[in-house]
C-alpha cells in the first residue's frame, strides 16, 4: 500500500513528524548598518506577524499550531574599525508578537565609527511535543569552543537529542538533558567539534542526527576573525507541507549585505518585506559561510558548501 494513497496514511505520516518537529521562525543578516537597517526593519515586522499566525505551520502541523509562542531571542554583534566589538543578547519566554521588539536595538558608541558591520539573528520558538518550555530552551544559545571562541547558535528543526547527548565528551545528567532542548545539545556538540577555524565539513557529521531539519544560524567569534554560517537542510522524505515550512530564503544587497529568512516571511505577501524583491530559495543542503577578518573588515569572504545534499 502506498502510504500517500489515502488520507489515513497521510495523517499517520504527518502525525509522526509532528511528534519530533521543532517549529520555529528565523531571520538574520550580515552587512553595513547604514545600508541594511531599513530593509531589516521590515523583516522584523514580518517575523512578528508570521509568529502570531503562520499558515505553513497550520498546514504542516495542524490548526492548533498556528503560532510560535514559546519564547524568542536575538543576538546582535557590532564590529567597528580597530577590532572594536560589542554584542547584545536578549531572550524572553514571552511570544515575540507580545514583546514586539524594536526595529533595532539601542545605539552604542560603535555606531559613530565608519564602516560599522552588524551580524544578527532573531529566533521565534514553538516547542515540539516532549521538548521543554522554559527559559533554558529559549534561543539563541551561547557556548564556548575548545579553544575559547564564542559560538552562538539558532536552530530550526529537530534532531535526536538523547543520541547526540550520549556522544558529548562532557557527560550530561538526565536532569540536564530534560531541562534543555535538542538545539542546545547540538550547540554543545558543535563546540566540541570546532577548532580555531570553522571547517565547513563539520556540519556533515550531524546529518545522521536529523529528525526533520537542520536549519542553522551560527556566529563564531575568535580573537582575530568572525565566521557567520547560515543555511538549510531538511530530510527529503518529509511531506510537502513540511518541506514548505522548512524552506529558507536569502537575498544579497550590494556586495556585502546578506539577509536570510524562514519561508513564511517570504512566501506570504502580508509578511514579506515590500522593499526587497530579489529573494532566492536556499537550495536544500546548502550553507553559506561569511568570514570577517577583524584587521580589515572591508574584506568579507562569502562561500558555500553543498556537501549535505
Amino acid at each position: 500500500m502506498n502510504l500517500f494513497s489515502n488520507v489515513w496514511g497521510i495523517n499517520i505520516f504527518r502525525n509522526f513528524y509532528l511528534l519530533v518537529s521543532t517549529i520555529c521562525r528565523i531571520i538574520g543578516l550580515v552587512g553595513r548598518y547604514s545600508e541594511v537597517k531599513d530593509y531589516y526593519a521590515e523583516l522584523i515586522r514580518g517575523i512578528v506577524g508570521a509568529s502570531e499566525y503562520d499558515p505553513y505551520s497550520v498546514r504542516a502541523f495542524g490548526p492548533e499550531d498556528f503560532s510560535h509562542r514559546d519564547g524568542w531571542g536575538r543576538f546582535s554583534l557590532f564590529v567597528g574599525l580597530g577590532n572594536r566589538i560589542a554584542s547584545y543578547m536578549y531572550k524572553s519566554l514571552s511570544p515575540i508578537f507580545v514583546d514586539k521588539p524594536k526595529e533595532f536595538i539601542s545605539k552604542t558608541d560603535l555606531f559613530d565609527l565608519a564602516d560599522l558591520m552588524i551580524l544578527e539573528f532573531i529566533h521565534a520558538r514553538a516547542a515540539s511535543s516532549g521538548m521543554p518550555i522554559n527559559f533554558f530552551s529559549v534561543q539563541p544559545f551561547e557556548v564556548i569552543t575548545r579553544n575559547g571562541s564564542r559560538l552562538i547558535l539558532v536552530h530550526n528543526g529537530s534532531i535526536y537529542k538523547e543520541k547526540l547527548a550520549s556522544e558529548i565528551e562532557t557527560r550530561l545528567s538526565e536532569e540536564a538533558i530534560k531541562k534543555y532542548s535538542d538545539s542546545y545539545i547540538l550547540a554543545l556538540k558543535l563546540a566540541e567539534s570546532i577548532e580555531r577555524e570553522f571547517d565547513p565539513s563539520i556540519l556533515a557529521q550531524f546529518k545522521d542526527y536529523v529528525k526533520t531539519a537542520l536549519n542553522l544560524g551560527i556566529i563564531l567569534i575568535s580573537d582575530d576573525h568572525i565566521v557567520k554560517v547560515f543555511g538549510s537542510y531538511y530530510r527529503k522524505d518529509l511531506p510537502k507541507e513540511y518541506q514548505d515550512y522548512y524552506r529558507m530564503y536569502m537575498v544579497t544587497l550590494g556586495s556585502e549585505n546578506i539577509m536570510y529568512a524562514s519561508s513564511t516571511l517570504i512566501d506570504f505577501v502580508e509578511y514579506k518585506p515590500k522593499s526587497i524583491s530579489q529573494w532566492k530559495e536556499i537550495q536544500n543542503g546548502t550553507y553559506y559561510f561569511v568570514r570577517i577578518d577583524l584587521s580589515k573588515i572591508k574584506d568579507i569572504h562569502v562561500y558555500t558548501e553543498k556537501y549535505l545534499i
